[in-house]
């Protein structure tokens, strides 16, 4: 995979060479699309709010766990949100010698329930609707099933806002296959130059983004690495950092 991105932004570059013309200047920015875990939903609050909540569904039938324990236990296995939830739940029931509750039980808790424990950064509905107010096309790129993606889009308000999202389930091919890209930029109605891509994740999001020949840029998140330079446009702390940046761009500042 990591292969085709490169041979894909080479192919990019080449193109862009080539067929350049006035009117497809780097400032011509027609619409941003954005990933969603960690970009416009606060995973780590999200999770936290979860993790506080369905201890306390079961805390009577675990008295010698105490909450900030199970946090940690949980926290350790899976760091980042993205190891298998059935075997964090496993290792989390052997490690607090919990015998009153099955790892299946806590696992079909998570099923039910974590889908609406998202929640928005503090400034995500406020650039989003200042985004789309300033003319600019919003899509969003998401690995995951459709049903609990509309779920957790629907917790965070954000579907208003949004002219089309892409999913992997639906499309067929997950980031960083250009497939996916390849979809959300169709159904836009935009060219991969006409486009600004935010996410969070270097491989994923940025180098992937690169690759198919849009700007980037990079919700700053140092826990999973750091984007390689040739591959970042922009870098941002926050969502209203990015209505700065757009500004800069029709200006032609940035």
């Amino acid at each position: 995979m990591y292969v085709k991105i490169v041979l894909l932004s080479l192919w990019n570059s080449l193109k862009c060479f080539y067929e350049r013309d006035d009117d497809m200047c780097s400032c011509d920015i027609q619409a941003i699309i954005f990933d969603l875990e960690d970009t416009l939903v606060d995973r780590e609050k999200s999770r936290m709010k979860f993790l506080e909540e369905q201890f306390e569904r079961f805390h009577e039938l675990m008295v010698t766990v105490q909450r900030r324990d199970f946090e940690k236990v949980y926290l350790t296995l899976n760091p980042y949100g993205i190891e298998d939830v059935e075997w964090v739940y496993q290792e989390l029931v052997k490690r607090l010698n919990i015998e009153r509750i099955s790892w299946k039980t806590f696992y079909n808790d998570y099923k039910m329930h974590h889908y609406r424990y998202h929640f928005p950064f503090y400034d995500t509905l406020v650039a989003l609707d200042k985004l789309r107010s300033m003319g600019y096309k919003l899509g969003v790129v998401a690995n995951g099933k459709s049903e609990e993606i509309t779920h957790v889009m629907n917790a965070i308000g954000i579907y208003p806002y949004i002219h089309y999202v892409s999913t992997s389930d639906e499309v067929g091919a997950m980031k960083p296959d250009p497939i996916i890209f390849e979809d959300i930029l169709k159904h836009l109605g935009i060219t991969a130059h006409h486009a600004l891509y935010v996410g969070d994740c270097p491989l994923n999001d940025i180098a992937a983004a690169h690759a198919m020949g849009m700007k980037t840029a990079w919700m700053a998140n140092s826990v999973i690495g750091t984007p390689e330079e040739h591959e970042l446009d922009y870098t941002i702390e926050s969502l209203s950092d990015l209505i700065e940046v757009c500004k800069q761009i029709e200006r032609g500042e940035a």
